[in-house]
C-alpha cells in the first residue's frame, strides 16, 4: 500500500464504484486479502471509520451469489452466527462491476478456530447449521455446485488428454515438476477408479442445503474459542448433509493440506455433530465412500495446471491423491471407528 493507504490504484478505483453503487463513503484503506484461491477479496475501511469485506466473485452469474446470499440470511434467521450482505439503494445484495458480482460485508473481527475444544465446537456448529437449514427455500435459487455425479469413463478419457498435453509439453521442453508428478498420480488413481461405483449407490442418503466449505478458515472464534462468524457460503448447496460432514472432517482432520492427520479430533468433531443432528453409523461410512469416489473422480486441479500454468491450487494435489489411497484401503475401519 502506499502512503495515502490506497494500495493499487486499479483496485482502489473499483472498490471505489462497489462503494458508491452501495451507497457507502468514500474508501480510506484497500487491502488485498490474500487467503483464498478463486474469487477476489478486499478489506477496506471507510472515511466514517467502518471496516468491509469486499468479495468480487469468481462467478460471473449474479444469480449464484444471491443464491448465497439466501441460505446465509435464513442461516441468520435461524440462529447461526454469519455477517449478512449488505444491500445496496435498489435493495439487491449484488452489483455488477466490469462482469463481475461484488458483495459487501460488515468486517468480523475473531481468530481462525483452533485449540483444544475445535472439534467439538466444529462438529456441533455444523449440525446446528443442517438442523436450521432443514427448511432453507430453494425454490427459483441457482447454486454454484451442482448434484455430486462422476462418470468413470469420462475421467478415464479425461486422464488420457491430459496425459497427451503434457506429452507435448515434454517435447517442446516445457513440462514442469507438477507435470511429471501428475503422471505418477494418474497412474495411481487409474488402479483406484476402477472400482468405482456409479453415483446412483448413493441415492439413498440424506439431503439438504448444506455449507459446503465449513473448515477452520472459514470459522472465526472469539477469546474463549466459541464460534463467532461463520463466513464464506459460497459452495452452499442442495446435496447429502453427510457430504458437509466429510469435507469438513477431510480438509481438517485428514491432512487435505499437508498436515499430520489429527484421528482423536476426528472423533470429536463426530461424535460432536451427532450429539446435536442424527448421523446413524451406516450412513456415514457411505458418507466416507461418497467422499473417496467423488474426490477420485474430481480432476479440477490438474485441469487448471493444464489450462492456465503452476497455480496455487496445485499445491492441494498431493494430499487429495494420498487421502483417496489411504480412504481406499482403510475408509471401512476407520468408519467404524469413529461411529462406535
Amino acid at each position: 500500500m502506499n502512503a495515502n493507504g490506497r494500495g493499487d490504484k486499479t483496485a482502489y478505483e473499483t472498490v471505489a464504484r462497489v462503494c458508491t453503487a452501495f451507497a457507502l463513503n468514500e474508501p480510506v484503506t484497500v487491502e488485498r486479502v490474500a487467503a483464498g484461491y478463486l474469487n477476489r477479496n478486499e478489506s477496506v475501511t471507510l472515511a466514517d471509520g467502518r471496516r468491509l469485506f469486499l468479495k468480487g466473485s469468481r462467478h460471473h452469474d449474479a444469480s449464484v451469489v444471491r443464491a448465497e446470499h439466501a441460505v446465509i440470511a435464513h442461516a441468520a434467521a435461524h440462529g447461526i452466527p454469519t455477517p449478512l450482505p449488505l444491500t445496496a439503494p435498489d435493495e439487491d445484495t449484488v452489483i455488477v462491476i466490469d462482469d463481475v458480482p461484488w458483495s459487501v460485508f460488515p468486517f468480523h473481527d475473531g481468530t481462525t478456530l483452533s485449540g483444544p475444544e475445535m472439534a467439538a465446537r466444529q462438529g456441533a456448529m455444523l449440525a446446528r447449521i443442517h438442523r436450521a437449514l432443514t427448511d432453507c427455500p430453494t425454490t427459483g435459487l441457482t447454486f454454484a455446485e451442482g448434484p455430486l455425479t462422476w462418470d468413470t469413463e469420462s475421467t478415464l478419457a479425461e486422464i488420457g488428454v491430459l496425459e497427451a498435453h503434457i506429452a507435448a509439453r515434454e517435447d517442446a521442453g516445457r513440462a514442469d515438476d507438477f507435470d511429471r508428478w501428475t503422471r505418477q498420480a494418474f497412474a495411481r488413481l487409474r488402479h483406484i477408479l476402477r472400482e468405482a461405483p456409479p453415483p446412483e449407490a448413493f441415492d439413498g442418503l440424506s439431503v439438504g442445503v448444506i455449507h459446503g466449505d465449513f473448515y477452520p478458515p472459514n470459522l472465526l472464534s472469539d477469546t474463549a474459542g466459541e464460534i463467532v462468524a461463520v463466513l464464506d457460503w459460497e459452495f452452499s448447496t442442495v446435496r447429502p448433509r453427510v457430504w458437509d460432514v466429510m469435507r469438513a472432517l477431510a480438509f481438517t482432520y485428514l491432512g487435505v493440506h499437508g498436515e499430520g492427520a489429527n484421528h482423536a479430533g476426528a472423533r470429536q468433531y463426530v461424535e460432536a455433530y451427532r450429539a446435536v443432528f442424527p448421523l446413524p453409523p451406516e450412513e456415514f461410512a457411505a458418507g466416507l465412500q461418497l467422499y473417496l469416489w467423488r474426490t477420485a473422480h474430481n480432476l479440477v486441479k490438474y485441469r487448471w495446471h493444464d489450462e492456465r500454468g503452476p497455480g496455487p491450487t496445485d499445491a492441494l494435489a498431493p494430499g487429495d491423491l494420498a487421502l483417496i489411497e489411504w480412504l481406499h484401503a482403510h475408509g471401512a475401519a476407520f468408519a467404524a471407528r469413529l461411529t462406535t
